[in-house]
């Protein structure tokens, strides 16, 4: 399994308005409008496990997977892959610390597929990584505001 980290500190200590914040990845209004990754919530009512999305790459021919909420914790949410170019799981979380909220996105997968483990690293893995950055830089942009 691979690990995927990224990490962005948020000069906010309210741990309440984060966790919903994060429990809303993917949902919420501060989700960057050129974000390469949407979701479609499959399941209605309130998040919670057993929640399901389908992710969607917005790209031509773009992968996709549906993914199930496994657990939301006070600090955090954890979602696992159930088909696609993935087989693992997602985190999102945050630890305070004196500057504010260290939040954490943490993606272990494997690669399946074997045209998908030829362009996981040659673009696909970029592409994830520049996204994930954009994201979590908007999410510090909606806590920070005044």
């Amino acid at each position: 399994m691979e690990m995927n980290r990224h990490t962005i500190l948020i000069a906010a200590h309210d741990a309440e308005s984060l966790k919903k914040e994060i429990i809303r990845w993917g949902e919420a209004p501060w989700w960057p409008k050129k974000s390469l990754m949407r979701f479609e919530r499959l399941t209605s009512g309130a998040v919670s496990p057993g929640t399901r999305y389908r992710q969607k790459v917005e790209l031509p021919f773009g992968p996709g997977w549906n993914v199930e909420v496994g657990e939301i914790s006070d600090r955090g949410i954890k979602r696992r892959f159930l088909d696609g170019m993935f087989r693992g799981y997602e985190t999102v979380c945050f630890v305070p610390c004196p500057e504010g909220m260290r939040v954490d996105y943490e993606m272990c997968c494997e690669v399946c597929g074997a045209a998908n483990r030829l362009l996981w690293p040659v673009i696909f893995r970029r592409l994830h990584d520049r996204n994930i950055e954009a994201i979590l830089k908007g999410l510090k942009i909606f806590m920070e505001k005044p």
